[in-house]
């Protein structure tokens, strides 16, 4: 199983070295360092407010009752990125995960986020699930929409005006997503 492999090292394409890992409950207040760091312009189109810490401790009992995978980017003990798989174990979507993911500013662009998608992407093929969607808004999450087509992701729906921003601006919501393989080889 996928969590008998953590905790990980990657090297990242700057040349440093983070540690992926599974949450547990005493990581609750790196988690929560973590997003209160983040502008509020990186984080106001969440679906939940991550500085909020019965929201961080939701997550993490998520984790703990399988309804989600998360991975964590540990830097000296600093969270630095938060990567979570979203699963419904039964009904008509049971066969689709959900991805969300969140990089501090000073690791983005150095291949962390591909690292941590890997790692979700392996465990959603663990489980059988056929696909994967990732949700973003065009105009503030451009550069995460590349990334992903990058990942074979493709544009599956856009909803347009579809959130609004805090100073009342409409954004539209790009729907990504990505059909996986049984297996690493079949790619």
């Amino acid at each position: 199983m996928l969590d008998k492999q953590y905790p990980k090292d990657v090297m990242l394409k700057d040349g440093r070295e983070v540690v992926l890992k599974i949450p547990e409950p005493r990581d609750r207040d790196a988690l929560l360092a973590f997003y209160k760091a983040l502008p509020e312009e990186e984080r106001w189109f969440m679906k939940e407010d991550p500085i909020r810490p019965h929201v961080i401790d939701e997550w993490i009992r998520n984790h703990i009752q399988k309804r989600a995978f998360c991975v964590l980017a540990m830097d000296r003990g600093r969270v630095v990125g938060h990567a979570a798989l979203l699963l419904r174990p039964e009904g008509s979507r049971r066969h689709v995960g959900r991805l969300r993911i969140l990089v501090a500013k000073d690791f983005r662009g150095n291949r962390l986020g591909t690292w941590m998608i890997f790692d979700l992407m392996r465990r959603a093929m663990e489980l059988g699930l056929e696909r994967l969607r990732a949700d973003f808004v065009v105009g503030v999450e451009d550069a995460a929409i590349e990334a992903v087509q990058r990942l074979d992701f493709f544009k599956e729906g856009l909803l347009r005006d579809y959130v609004q921003g805090p100073d009342g601006r409409c954004h539209d919501y790009q729907i990504m997503i990505k059909r996986l393989h049984r297996e690493w080889g079949d790619f």
